[in-house]
């Protein structure tokens, strides 16, 4: 909200020198002191158009705060866009400012402009010691900075058999940060403060802020080339809406957002009596420019300029007015010109024209047709607000005004206004919420939003009033009654609790999904555990059996089974053999019989051995336990654990989308 007007100028050598508060609060905000690990890095200064940020960051760079701080400001100073880093650099040598050290400037922009080929000399470094042999440095005593090696913790002993080439990291990017941070002072040696000032962020290329926020920040906040150096941006609006998509890194955290407003009504009437007005004059500034820098210049040639026989006189008219007449007077006085869709904004809706047409009925009214509308002479409206300022109902129809008049100056077109006061009510709108809302007119609703760049601020394909502006719209839209302020909210409203629940079911019922998941796969990261340590268990288990069997089965060589089947045979074929031939024919038939027979029954034993070792080693194949059906198992669970691992990460980033829903409200 705008704060209340409050005296923030003071005056030295005839010299004005406004928003003394302001700097005052700046100051403190930034970390002169010492930057810690809690120190915010990144300033945002915003606010609207022609508020005079720049110029107040120009005048708190030369006040006096600054000059007793040692505090260093670098601003990249190009027409243009800046494409590479070296060309960052160039510009940023090109604006150096050091308001309690102004001898060291040209040392630092030479420093500057000297690094942009991301080279550093070691001789001249504050972060550099160079080693060297001794047949290279007089009187072995080679250049250490102790500063820089208090800050770092480098050595400072001279060695002879050694030599130390200085370098400045692997990448090209990294030398260029290096480079950068290399040229400006460290606070060890007396700087408090180094501000890195960009004025339009916008003018910055992706490489550029790619490097500051990769290269820049990691070395300025640690390591041998780490600096006190905050990033302070100009913007029109907080730096999480100017630019949402904006990845800060490590200083992500780090931010800290500054509005400033237009003066308050006490700064500018210090400055219209500092510029010769009278004091009616200098309270009629005000209201005439609501403290805005441009508006306060033009509206002080214009009064410096009156006609002082010029009509100005409203006391005939006046005379004639009741207090509620009067008020009303006051408030056609307030708007430069006078339009009927205006003066809605003070006297409610369809109301302008009826105003405009009581004050054409008055006597002795000076009002004037134009092309910007009817228009009342500036001493004439000067002199009615002197004159009822001190009524009760004033100061509420001024707040009114004020409004309307901030938003007209934010918004200079009709059209513009006219469309956004249906938004009034709103926050986040995208695509499918105009469906809802404003049903066969919501393609132009988003067509306006997506086409309007200044007056909205943008998160992918949502789309949220600008916050320099939000409150004087919301402010004008209740004054006036306006729908967008009342049936339009309203209607939202329903939309959005509807949509809120949901959402929220839908987060308790993947919530849930998920909690169900995570248990199963608990469980199958167990039974897979457990497979894997039977499966250690059997194949020890088969190893010995192995051993074991080996050592009973048959002797190394043919397997027995053949033995004993060749030898039954053979034996059966010599026997029959013997008792069809006569003897003595049959006696060696016979003796080669028993020998068979002999041979069979010796390999028996072993034979059986075998089959029962071939059994046990099938029995151990197809079993349950076996090793192959146990990897086999392993396997499954590993394939089914990956499956449910990433069922969670998808239901997580259901989760997360759904939250992300309810972070940008509809109302």
């Amino acid at each position: 909200m705008q704060p209340e007007p409050q005296s923030t100028a003071t005056a030295t050598d005839g010299h004005f020198h406004p928003r003394t508060l302001e700097m005052e609060a700046l100051a403190k905000s930034l970390p002169i002191q010492g930057v810690e690990a809690s120190s915010k890095r990144i300033f945002t200064v915003w606010g609207e158009a022609g508020v005079g940020k720049s110029t107040f960051i120009s005048e708190f760079r030369e006040s006096e705060l600054m000059s007793k701080s040692k505090v260093l400001w670098i601003q990249p100073t190009r027409e243009g866009e800046l494409e590479t880093i070296p060309e960052f650099i160039r510009a940023c040598a090109k604006s150096v400012r050091y308001p309690n050290q102004p001898e060291k400037e040209e040392k630092i922009s030479s420093k500057l402009e000297s690094v942009q080929r991301g080279k550093v000399n070691p001789i001249v470094s504050d972060d550099s010691i160079l080693i060297t042999r001794s047949s290279l440095a007089k009187e072995k005593k080679p250049y250490v900075n102790k500063a820089a090696v208090a800050s770092v913790g480098r050595t400072e002993k001279v060695r002879d058999d050694i030599e130390v080439s200085v370098g400045l990291g692997e990448s090209k990017a990294n030398n260029h940060a290096e480079g950068f941070l290399d040229a400006l002072p460290l606070q060890a040696l007396g700087t408090d403060l180094c501000i890195l000032y960009i004025e339009r962020i916008e003018r910055l290329s992706v490489t550029i802020l790619d490097w500051i926020r990769d290269y820049v920040f990691p070395a300025a906040t640690r390591g041998a080339y780490r600096r006190s150096l905050v990033l302070l941006i100009e913007s029109l609006d907080p730096i999480r809406l100017a630019c949402p998509t904006e990845n800060w890194g490590e200083w992500g955290h780090l931010l800290h957002d500054y509005r400033l407003y237009s003066l308050s009504e006490d700064d500018t009437y210090q400055y219209s009596i500092k510029s010769g007005l009278d004091p009616a004059t200098a309270r009629f500034l005000y209201r005439a420019s609501l403290g805005y820098p441009t508006r306060l210049a033009r509206a002080l040639q214009s009064c410096r300029a009156l006609d002082p026989h010029q009509e100005g006189n409203p006391e005939p008219v006046l005379a004639s007015l009741d207090a509620p007449a009067k008020l009303d007077l006051a408030a056609l006085c307030l708007p430069e010109a006078l339009y009927p869709e205006d003066l809605d904004a003070l006297f409610g809706p369809k109301s302008g024209k009826a105003k405009i047409a009581w004050l054409k009925s008055l006597p002795n009214i000076p009002l004037r047709q134009s092309e910007d509308g009817h228009q009342l002479p500036t001493a004439f409206r000067r002199n009615v607000l002197q004159a009822t300022a001190d009524l009760p109902g004033f100061k509420p129809l001024f707040t009114r005004w004020n409004s309307y008049s901030r938003l007209e100056h934010n918004i200079p077109s009709r059209s513009d206004r006219a469309k956004l006061l249906h938004l009034s009510g709103l926050l986040w709108i995208n695509k499918d919420f105009c469906e809802q809302l404003f049903g066969p007119e919501s393609d132009k609703v988003y067509r306006f939003a997506t086409q309007s760049d200044q007056l909205f601020n943008r998160n992918q394909d949502r789309y949220r009033i600008s916050e320099r502006y939000r409150e004087y719209l919301q402010r004008t839209a209740e004054h006036m009654g306006h729908p967008g302020s009342k049936t339009i909210r309203q209607k939202a409203e329903a939309i959005w609790q509807r949509r809120q629940t949901e959402i929220n079911e839908r987060i308790e019922k993947l919530e849930a999904e998920l909690e169900a998941l995570q248990n199963n796969t608990n469980t199958l990261i167990r039974r897979q555990s457990e497979a894997l340590a039977n499966l250690r268990i059997q194949e020890r288990k088969t190893e010995t059996q192995e051993i074991d069997s080996g050592r009973e089965a048959t002797p190394k060589g043919s397997p027995a089974g053949p033995v004993v089947i060749l030898s039954s045979i053979l034996c059966l074929a010599l026997l029959g053999s013997g008792l069809l031939v006569s003897s003595p024919a049959n006696a060696g038939l016979f003796i080669g019989s028993l020998t068979s027979l002999t041979l069979a029954i010796v390999y028996l034993p072993k034979w059986k051995a075998q089959r029962k070792a071939s059994a046990a080693n099938a029995n151990t194949l197809f079993s349950h336990e076996s090793p192959e059906i146990l990897r086999k198992q392993s396997l499954d669970l590993t394939h089914q654990v990956q499956d449910s691992e990433s069922d969670i990460e998808d239901l997580k980033q259901a989760i997360e989308e759904a939250k992300e829903e309810l972070r940008y409200s509809l109302v």
